[in-house]
């Protein structure tokens, strides 16, 4: 009697989390909201913020904060695009994997086979480097001292990509490899994305930036962009900003006196560089299409009825690929302790990686020039996150009982009740919901 009655109970909770939300926030809930996320703002004194929370496939709330331009005065608002950094490790991820689908290439094949050079290991070279562990950031590649030189410099000398990772290359130095063979060990890299990309160019014969334009951004509808002289109203980019001495010190994408200029020289050749529209870091895009492809891989792949990535593929992203074991990678303060494909994994550690402390995230962050942006979902209550800052006076600091940021902190714990009411109000939870 007591097991019918269980499997009655957890039927019950299964079809609650299935039920179309309904629910909309009051006039007086919203302004609560606002309220509470405008403290959190003031407090960490941010030059401007974008925020959406979903929940079950839809936006539950969404606000726009501060400034996207000190100077002119330009206010966030829905259109304004960011330089969202490492959240472009997942379109990059994306791309290949469409590739993957139209067997074009495999992910566990010897990356050498596609670039056209040989790419090794110098303590391992009898174990291949793959796409799979570059993806996962266990190559046994990291960032060498001079990779941020050869990024520097790559445009004005025309740098091959082999010069930053072959022994004979001018950029190449030995800590570009570490102590450990590729599968070993997880360490967080972005030079190799440049290969990832390097592939891409190659077996497509798109540019990097094109393909994703052509293949994923207008697919889906939304305006995104790895080529910042593509986007319509460059005014729309939102400047990343430091202080120095106090003072709001554009870092990036400052845009306001001069036009910005393509990167694409006219004598490169598909695969040279893939690093050229940074497949690590380049992606701008606003909050809210940044919420469709956190959508893309809740649902599975497709986005208003249109197939992007195969749901097979999207699962491959999403699963464990690399859990901390106490010595199998750094984690960043406890920030990495499991990762998919492009995919950082939370595992709500003590201290340590925790979003929402009832469920596991799903999705990325980014960390550049004064930005901060996390695009984050989780597949059991199908809730979802985007936040975006370009910038706050002073340092970021560690929060004191978390892996992230203060300010990232602060953003989980306002929002985190509100997400709770929609889901209650909406049937999606109920107390008795585990």
């Amino acid at each position: 009697m007591r097991i019918s009655f269980l499997l009655i109970v957890f039927g019950f909770l299964l079809s609650c989390r299935e039920v179309p939300n309904t629910y909309v926030f009051s006039a007086e809930e919203k302004a609560q909201i606002t309220n509470s996320l405008q403290n959190v703002f003031d407090k960490n004194e941010m030059m401007g913020m974008s925020l959406i929370l979903l929940s079950n496939g839809q936006t539950a709330w969404e606000g726009y904060f501060g400034k996207s331009n000190h100077i002119l005065d330009v206010p966030v608002d829905y259109n304004t695009m960011y330089r969202v950094a490492s959240i472009a490790k997942v379109v990059t991820t994306i791309a290949l994997l469409q590739l993957v689908e139209r067997d074009l290439v495999s992910l566990d094949r010897d990356v050498s086979d596609y670039l056209g050079w040989t790419l090794e290991h110098p303590k391992f070279p009898e174990i291949p480097i793959t796409l799979k562990l570059i993806l996962n950031h266990r190559s046994g590649i990291q960032d060498g001292e001079k990779y941020r030189d050869f990024a520097d410099n790559m445009i004005r000398d025309r740098l091959d990509i082999r010069e930053l990772f072959q022994p004979s290359g001018t950029y190449y130095t030995e800590k570009m490899f570490m102590k450990y063979a590729p599968g070993e060990y997880f360490s967080y890299a972005n030079s190799t994305w440049g290969l990832v990309a390097s592939v891409i160019e190659k077996v497509s014969g798109q540019r990097f930036d094109t393909y994703c334009r052509t293949n994923i951004f207008e697919p889906m509808g939304i305006s995104a962009e790895f080529d910042v002289t593509a986007i319509k109203n460059i005014e729309s980019l939102a400047i990343l900003y430091r202080t120095d001495n106090g003072r709001w010190t554009p870092q990036k994408d400052d845009y306001t006196e001069e036009k910005p200029v393509s990167k694409a020289y006219p004598e490169y050749k598909l695969g040279q560089n893939g690093l050229l529209f940074g497949p690590q870091g380049d992606l701008r895009i606003s909050a809210r299409d940044l919420s469709a492809l956190l959508l893309l891989l809740q649902q599975k792949g497709s986005h208003n009825k249109v197939e992007i990535l195969k749901e097979d593929s999207v699962n491959l992203m999403l699963e464990n690929h690399w859990q901390y074991d106490g010595s199998n990678g750094k984690t960043w303060d406890n920030l990495f302790r499991s990762y998919g494909l492009g995919i950082h994994r939370t595992t709500n550690t003590p201290s340590g990686d925790i979003i929402f402390p009832d469920r596991q995230m799903l999705g990325h962050l980014g960390l550049a020039y004064g930005l901060v942006a996390i695009m984050f979902f989780d597949s059991d209550y199908n809730s979802g996150l985007v936040f975006i800052t370009n910038g706050k006076k002073g340092p970021f600091e560690i929060a004191e009982n978390s892996a992230f940021f203060q300010i990232e902190a602060d953003v989980f714990e306002a929002i985190y009740p509100y997400l709770k009411q929609y889901e209650r109000a909406s049937g999606l939870i109920t107390d008795l919901t585990p």
